[in-house]
């Protein structure tokens, strides 16, 4: 995934609304105005909603009496799709009606918790045709009242596990966790596809890492990834997990903040295979699979990084569509999107959004999304928002992936393999002979 996370980044939750004394109070009232509007005018929706004047009025009532308010379950329902729709960086929010929301409002217990992500997890695969699930715990009563949180970034994500000579047995992205996961007595057989455990912190007290996957008793679903046109790719062992359940950002609707309200869509197979299995801080395999797919890797200027990507996500794709599990394509979803695009600007509704995001990592200009101007203003009152982790026993866990976007190559070129001349210089002399 193209994940950033600066802190300047608008995509953030503001650490200081609706928490702080009477402004906040007043953020949080406009806030809440906003989403009423919203669900008001939506032709679907805006029936949930006989009296606008009478629900607005218990709304600032219940606002002034307790510093906050509490949204029915109709109000909880659209709110959570309102946010998808509203998500600037999602490419697959046109689907935002299909979001299926389980209540864990009342959640008190750890127990409790394990089953109602273990729910999520099986209501997401659904035999393999994902469907689109958010399951919402207790809102934030304050910055520091924070029922539930939890340390994944995912409900499914594989180990990372350090080895000798600085090596990485598994994703490096989770190796922070892994260790503190070990470190608190898990204890597992270590593979590169090893699920974590959970972390749940209730109430800023981290519980000791729950292993739903040990027993079998639940499935992280995944995926063996191999090329039908090349045998030697399924020696490489490559799989991967079948639904992102993102579970480390908050869901705010209409100025209430729900810490942990872990949501998920389907995968676009660009997002494992050309960045998750290929990036060089992640699984890195882009070498080894072109190896396996009888690729020549020595020739820089052969474009064999290009080839590789192009049959990794094949691959990718065929190994999905073999398992009967959902997963788009870039064109597919681009295609889709773009409509979607069109038939809101029909209705006078500007669609804001991210461009580095909603450009696949492949064949960007083949999108058309490359070609698309977007205004990436964020709609505040009602979306999903970055937060900072929890704090676990002293210790922050963040994913690396999400930090920045950098430069991961040093150098342009291996000391073996810098030019002795510009490859371009003899081209720029012919041009600069027009000029003249």
């Amino acid at each position: 995934m193209n994940l950033s996370g600066a802190n300047s980044s608008p995509f953030h939750l503001d650490p200081i609304s609706p928490f702080a004394g009477v402004k906040g109070m007043e953020q949080l009232k406009k806030e809440a105005r906003a989403f009423l509007d919203s669900m008001a005018a939506d032709p679907v929706a805006g029936a949930d909603i006989p009296d606008v004047t009478l629900r607005w009025k218990q709304i600032q009532s219940e606002i002034e009496s307790t510093g906050t308010y509490k949204h029915n379950y109709k109000e909880l329902e659209f709110g959570s799709r309102l946010a998808w729709r509203n998500s600037n960086r999602c490419i697959g929010r046109h689907f935002w009606r299909t979001l299926q929301v389980h209540d864990a409002r009342k959640c008190d217990s750890l127990d409790e918790a394990v089953s109602h992500l273990k729910c999520h997890v099986n209501a997401a695969f659904n035999g393999g045709k994902i469907s689109n699930v958010i399951t919402i715990f207790p809102q934030a009563q304050s910055s520091e009242d924070v029922p539930w949180r939890m340390a994944n970034h995912q409900l499914v994500r594989y180990a990372g596990f350090e080895q000798a000579h600085g090596k990485v047995l598994g994703d490096p992205d989770s190796i922070d966790l892994t260790k503190y996961c070990i470190n608190q007595g898990w204890d597992t057989k270590e593979t590169p596809w090893t699920p974590l455990p959970w972390v749940l912190v209730e109430s800023g007290r981290a519980h000791t890492p729950v292993d739903p996957f040990h027993d079998g008793n639940l499935s992280p679903h995944d995926i063996p990834i191999a090329h039908p046109d090349f045998p030697a790719t399924k020696n490489l062992g490559l799989r991967w997990y079948a639904v992102p359940i993102l579970a480390d950002m908050a869901l705010k609707i209409g100025g209430v903040i729900y810490p942990f309200a872990p949501f998920n869509g389907h995968y676009l197979g660009t997002e494992i295979a050309a960045r998750n299995l290929t990036d060089p801080d992640r699984y890195n395999v882009l070498k080894p699979w072109a190896e396996s797919c009888g690729i020549a890797t020595k020739l820089r200027r052969g474009l064999w990084q290009d080839e590789a990507l192009v049959r990794l996500n094949q691959a990718l794709l065929a190994s999905f569509d073999a398992a009967g599990v959902t997963v788009g394509d870039h064109h597919q979803i681009g295609r889709a999107f773009e409509q979607w695009c069109q038939a809101e600007e029909r209705q006078g509704r500007e669609v804001p959004g991210d461009w580095s995001w909603l450009t696949p990592p492949m064949s960007g200009s083949l999108t058309p999304q490359y070609h698309r101007h977007f205004t990436n203003s964020v709609i505040t009152h009602t979306n999903y928002f970055y937060q900072p982790p929890p704090r676990v026993n002293g210790m922050t866990f963040t994913s690396k992936a999400k930090e920045t976007h950098r430069l991961l190559a040093t150098d342009a070129f291996p000391e073996e393999d810098v030019p002795k001349r510009c490859p371009f210089s003899s081209l720029g002399r012919t041009l600069k002979s027009f000029w003249k």
